[in-house]
């Protein structure tokens, strides 16, 4: 599975020298906004011991698992 906490942190990185960098302020607020969203986003991904499918977990445990063996808040660790 893919590791999700670097990412967060090179796009963190990006939109934190862009924002510095914006010379026009509607597109630091904009900047600065999705910040404030990453912030909020989960930095892990949960597979389902069913089918295999990834996603956020709040996702994975309500999916329409094809096989019917998708056991809520089990994780792929």
């Amino acid at each position: 599975m893919a590791k999700t906490a670097p990412t967060h942190e090179r796009l963190r990185m990006h939109l934190t020298q862009a924002a510095t960098r914006a010379e026009n302020a509607t597109v630091q607020t904009h900047l600065n906004a999705a910040l404030d969203e990453l912030e909020t986003l989960p930095t892990s991904l949960r597979r389902c011991p069913g089918c295999g499918r990834v996603g956020l977990p709040e996702r994975i445990e309500v999916h329409d698992c094809p096989t019917g063996r998708a056991v809520r808040g089990e994780s792929d660790r």
